[in-house]
């Protein structure tokens, strides 16, 4: 009772003083709201968020939790007026404390937290409650025996979020993708390989086994195999905060080239085998690696994808799949 009692004197107290710095655009936002137009107020009070307007962000939470239909819609300018109440609110300032909480507890713009709901209440009444002729006896009988810090981990995850992810790729499918983005960036380092292991008798080149010759004995190029793998790192960028990145980055990729070779005749290859492999050192490279792509986040799930290529002699496309902590 004590929460809705005070919600009441904080809200109506703070549209009085905000009231009087309205702009235009507030104007006639709350013009469209006597109306009941609530699509115009929307679209009127969400130029305010340019400068993030106080007034014209407590307007639209009231817009947010009254019209359930325009949620959607709304997804955009709540997420932008979840950011700047962020800001407002860290600056200690009471009020925008005792609004941003509710963010936290309707999912405004954010997951709904109750953790982080009651972090920011509990902050708002430390204030207010210093200007209250209140009895410390009722004080410490109401919200000081209910107050909530931030766990440590919570904490954490206001500005840190690990991640990892399993990378398939079809030259090197399998691999591991981990990483942390920190609201705007990120980053993550990658390794691919394809595990393969290949013993190799000889060094050959496109034409031949320059050791053996062509007639020692004579022989044929049968089947023929790579063997990749690359390590990379790279900066992460947020298009849509906590939700979808752009990525770019390098590191250094290696292809190795093998070719089997195997005796026309009854002769065997001095190693005493009708057939060996044979490491190409002429096709064979490494070096540079670069790569582009994205990463999607939905909840607790991450899925990223894009191409890469190691001195720019192949084109490789990868994806990924994993779980953010």
């Amino acid at each position: 009772m004590k929460r809705v009692l005070f919600s009441v004197i904080i809200i109506n107290g703070f549209l009085n003083v905000y009231a009087q710095s309205s702009t235009d655009y507030n104007y006639l936002g709350d013009q469209a709201l006597q109306r009941k137009d609530y699509q115009t107020a929307r679209s009127w009070f969400s130029e305010g968020l340019d400068s993030c307007n106080a007034y014209s962000i407590q307007r639209l939470v009231e817009i947010w939790i009254n019209q359930p239909a325009l949620r959607q819609s709304m997804q955009l300018p709540m997420r932008k007026s979840f950011n700047c109440m962020k800001a407002l609110a860290e600056t200690r300032n009471s009020d925008m404390m005792r609004l941003f909480s509710d963010f936290y507890k309707y999912g405004i713009g954010t997951p709904i937290d109750s953790t982080l709901y009651n972090y920011w209440y509990n902050e708002w009444w430390n204030i207010f409650k210093t200007t209250l002729d209140i009895a410390p006896e009722k004080l410490n009988s109401t919200q000081d025996s209910t107050k909530d810090k931030i766990p440590e981990k919570t904490l954490r995850h206001r500005w840190f979020y690990p991640f990892l992810t399993y990378t398939y790729s079809p030259t090197m499918p399998f691999g591991l993708t981990g990483g942390a983005y920190f609201n705007k960036i990120g980053g993550y380092v990658s390794y691919r390989t394809d595990f393969k292991s290949v013993n190799a008798a000889y060094e050959c080149n496109n034409t031949s086994v320059p050791v053996i010759g062509i007639e020692n004995p004579p022989y044929v190029f049968d089947r023929e195999m790579w063997h990749s793998r690359m390590i990379t790192g790279g900066l992460l960028y947020s298009v849509i905060k906590n939700r979808l990145f752009i990525s770019a980055g390098g590191g250094y990729g290696k292809r190795d080239y093998y070719r089997e070779i195997e005796s026309t005749t009854d002769q065997n290859f001095p190693t005493g085998n009708k057939s060996e492999w044979c490491f190409n050192t002429e096709a064979s490279y490494s070096g540079l690696s670069l790569e582009v792509g994205g990463m999607f986040i939905w909840k607790k799930l991450i899925a990223l994808g894009g191409v890469n290529s190691t001195q720019f002699k192949d084109l490789d496309i990868y994806i990924g799949l994993g779980i953010t902590f």
